[in-house]
């Protein structure tokens, strides 16, 4: 055993295995993201690992349930991703949307007095107040021009958090899933 120098630490180091064994706990790493629900009310996926579970936890986040719960159709999670995340979504590019038709009108008549901080602490009613507001006052038709959405078809949850580049599209990285699965086959 080397010698520190120190007799108490010296006398740890005597007590301590030659050879450190690996603690024998499960799995300690991989462990997927899950979704939490914060305390302002935003829904945000985090560590899944026990120790940051626990952690968010008593920072008084929720974990959202994967697991559906009796009586219930559907888990917390199914419930937040297929049901609300949607209007949520909706809804911030609704605001955008408003947000981006002021700064517009704003462009173009600088006589417009809209506070240029604040936006995300209004609500969708009083977003769609304001610029009915500055369309009084520049009595113009201001338009609200919504970004266009594809209509593609849902994602293969086999390939949630593939990344692909530009070398890679999403086809590439589907057929070698693909021809991986009927390999094994």
């Amino acid at each position: 055993m080397p010698q520190t120098g120190n007799a108490f630490l010296d006398k740890l180091l005597e007590q301590t295995p030659e050879v450190a064994a690996q603690p024998k706990r499960g799995q300690n790493y991989n462990f997927p993201h899950k979704l939490y629900l914060k305390t302002d009310g935003e829904v945000v996926r985090l560590q899944g690992d026990p120790i940051s579970e626990s952690y968010y936890r008593a920072k008084g986040y929720h974990l959202l349930n994967d697991q559906a719960v009796r009586g219930q159709p559907k888990s917390e999670v199914d419930q937040w991703l297929e049901d609300e995340y949607p209007k949520v979504l909706e809804e911030q590019v609704e605001k955008a949307s408003i947000i981006n038709a002021i700064r517009r009108a704003m462009q173009h008549d600088r006589n417009v007095s809209v506070p240029e901080d604040g936006w995300e602490e209004l609500t969708l009613e009083e977003m769609r107040d304001v610029l009915e507001q500055v369309r009084e006052e520049t009595k113009k038709n201001i338009r609200v021009i919504r970004p266009r959405t594809s209509k593609a078809a849902p994602p293969d949850r086999m390939l949630v958090g593939v990344e692909t580049t530009e070398s890679t599209s999403l086809e590439a990285a589907e057929a070698r899933r693909r021809r991986s699965t009927e390999a094994k086959a």
